[in-house]
C-alpha cells in the first residue's frame, strides 16, 4: 500500500454470494483516524452493505475517522434505487461518518454513482472524488487534520450559540 501508513492488519470480508472471490476489504488505522475500503471485480449493493455493517460493528470503528474508498478495480453493478438504499444506510447514526469521504474511481459510471451517493446521503460537502488512488491519498494527506464543513470543533458551536439572541 502506498501513501498512508497503516499499522492495523487488513480485515477481509467475503460476499454472501457463491463466489470464492472477495470483492471488498477494509482496514482501520486508529492512530491516523482513517479507514480504507478497497473493492475489486463486480460489486453490488449487497457487497457494499456487508462491508458497511462489518466496519460499523468493528471495535476500532469511530464516526470521526476519515474514509478512503477505492473503486478503481471495481465494476459497480448498482441501479439508482440501489444507490439510494445505500445512501439511506449511510445516513443511519450507527453508520454515519463525520470525517472526509474520499473516493477513487476509474470510470464515469462509478463517478456518477458516487455523486448520487453523496447527494442522497447528504454528504456532498464532505465527499471528494478522484480518478486515481494516488490522487485521493494525496488529497486526504493534505487535509486529514482539517474538519469537513458542518463538523467543526464544539468551540465554534459554543461561540455561535453565545452570539445568538433569542427574544
Amino acid at each position: 500500500m502506498t501513501g498512508l501508513n497503516v499499522k492495523n492488519p487488513m480485515k477481509f470480508l467475503s460476499t454472501d454470494y457463491s463466489s470464492l472471490v472477495t470483492v471488498g476489504r477494509y482496514q482501520i488505522d486508529t492512530t491516523r483516524q482513517i479507514r480504507i475500503e478497497e473493492y475489486q471485480g463486480k460489486v453490488g449493493l449487497g457487497d457494499l452493505k456487508s462491508i458497511v455493517s462489518a466496519m460499523a460493528s468493528d471495535p476500532c470503528w469511530s464516526p470521526d475517522h476519515h474514509g478512503l474508498v477505492d473503486f478503481t478495480k471495481a465494476e459497480l453493478e448498482m441501479s439508482a434505487n440501489d444507490v439510494l438504499r445505500l445512501a439511506l444506510l449511510l445516513r443511519q447514526e450507527r453508520n454515519r461518518s463525520h470525517g472526509w469521504l474520499v473516493f477513487a474511481v476509474s470510470n464515469s459510471a462509478a463517478y456518477g454513482m458516487v455523486r448520487m451517493l453523496g447527494y442522497w446521503s447528504r454528504n456532498t460537502d464532505r465527499f471528494r472524488i478522484f480518478q486515481s488512488r494516488k490522487e485521493a491519498e494525496a488529497w486526504l494527506e493534505r487535509n486529514i487534520d482539517q474538519s469537513p464543513p458542518g463538523f467543526s470543533e464544539s468551540n465554534d458551536a459554543t461561540q455561535e450559540s453565545a452570539l445568538r439572541s433569542v427574544s
